[in-house]
């Protein structure tokens, strides 16, 4: 399926990436080991990597998430999406991705509460009107939202 995805995938850093994750599942190609979740950004083609990564080996991956990278502050979040039933999440902040890794069963509620601790601790140097304290907050809470729902 290698030389399917070098088509598939065009640039050499996507192919690259693809590449990389193939000769990690040729390790357990059935999955009966391991699954995976891919998490990579929409600057560097992690997105046309992971969506391979689900139109071939779906059984495998679980999920890609994508961290939204903007040179402007409060970017537009894509919706989230499936390939081959498997979500491909985009989020601004790691709690963010916690929150809709939890939503989705990938992670326990407890974690996803230490990813919003530590984050926050991450931005305790940093002034409160900030553009990442303002995406920290709006995922913080939809984090206690997510809580308040279980």
């Amino acid at each position: 399926s290698g030389a399917r995805a070098e088509w598939i995938v065009q640039d050499r850093k996507g192919l690259r990436k693809f590449s990389n994750f193939e000769r990690l599942i040729d390790q357990d190609p059935t999955g009966s080991v391991m699954e995976y979740i891919y998490v990579g950004d929409t600057g560097e083609l992690d997105q046309e990597a992971g969506e391979t990564m689900l139109r071939e080996y779906p059984q495998v991956v679980k999920a890609v998430f994508l961290h939204v990278v903007s040179e402007t502050p409060f970017p537009t979040i894509p919706s989230c999406k499936l390939i081959n039933g498997r979500p491909v999440v985009f989020f601004r902040t790691y709690v963010g991705a916690a929150v809709q890794a939890c939503k989705l069963g990938l992670l326990g509620e407890s974690a996803m509460m230490r990813v919003v601790s530590a984050a926050q601790q991450s931005l305790d140097n940093t002034e409160r009107t900030s553009d990442k304290w303002q995406d920290m907050y709006k995922d913080v809470t939809d984090a206690y939202h997510a809580l308040s729902k279980n």
